[in-house]
């Protein structure tokens, strides 16, 4: 196929993804994607987008087809239809997902652009491989062009992993300092609403009654007592509403986890 391969184009849909309100406030939001989309469309085809589909809430690590939004997407293309995302991460963190979701699209006949990262350039278009000549095309037949988009693939991976970590350290960090990390209070504690800079976070603040409940708790549980005994007997030594032994049992895990969560 010489010249450019969109000059016969049927629809154009865009695809969009966000998986987490910190995506969200750093600048990707599905709304940011869907402008960055427009622009490309009108620029290169002076036309709009035909139809959106927007994964929210869903991770890239999760497979193509597994998406309801990107399902549905490749249940109404077809050939000469024309996907764009803005970025290869979009579509899928997923290096072997993206590689073999990448010759599905190539066999139908679609062209599929990467709008940020590869401009004009289409990854996936009609009879790819088979052009001679200088047309600007990424031909997925080129083994060097397969290990560059794992290559990109494998750094979205690690981008997320890295999130991932630096999420759950900051939440252990707040943790350490006594503030909640999500979900109600701990049995033992209570939530209480402090200023830290310019946002209002919820502090853990000890329960002076339940704390003597937990410290029977363990007492009891160092001695050698399961779950249904200690709370047989904290029912009896303590004036409270009445513990169940799989509460008890939630309890003690959460000690043995370190991580303060609810019981």
């Amino acid at each position: 196929m010489s010249g450019n391969p969109l000059k016969q184009v049927n629809n154009i849909y865009g695809y969009v993804r966000v998986s987490t309100d910190e995506q969200v406030k750093s600048g990707i939001s599905l709304e940011t994607q869907k402008q960055q989309i427009t622009d490309f469309v009108r620029e290169k085809y002076n036309r709009e987008v035909d139809q959106f589909f927007a994964d929210e809430g869903v991770s890239g690590t999760h497979a193509v087809l597994d998406r309801p939004a990107s399902r549905d997407m490749t249940d109404v293309i077809d050939r000469h239809d024309v996907v764009i995302c803005t970025r290869l991460d979009r579509l899928s963190r997923s290096s072997s997902d993206l590689l073999g979701m990448i010759p599905v699209l190539q066999d139908i006949g679609i062209t599929l652009y990467f709008c940020e990262q590869f401009g004009e350039m289409p990854i996936v278009y009609p009879d790819a491989g088979r052009s001679k000549g200088l047309d600007a095309k990424f031909d997925m037949n080129s083994m060097a062009n397969q290990i560059m988009l794992m290559v990109l693939s494998a750094v979205a991976e690690i981008e997320h992993a890295t999130i991932k970590d630096r999420f759950a350290a900051g939440k252990l960090d707040w943790a350490s300092r006594g503030y909640a990390i999500g979900g109600s209070a701990p049995y033992g504690f209570r939530h209480e609403e402090v200023k830290t800079g310019s946002k209002t976070r919820k502090k853990l603040v000890e329960i002076p009654e339940e704390q003597a409940v937990l410290k029977t708790i363990y007492r009891l549980h160092s001695r050698g007592l399961g779950p249904r005994k200690i709370a047989k007997q904290v029912n009896s030594l303590h004036d409270i509403l009445p513990l169940t032994h799989s509460k008890v049992q939630r309890i003690l895990n959460r000690k043995f986890q370190g991580i303060p969560s609810a019981a």
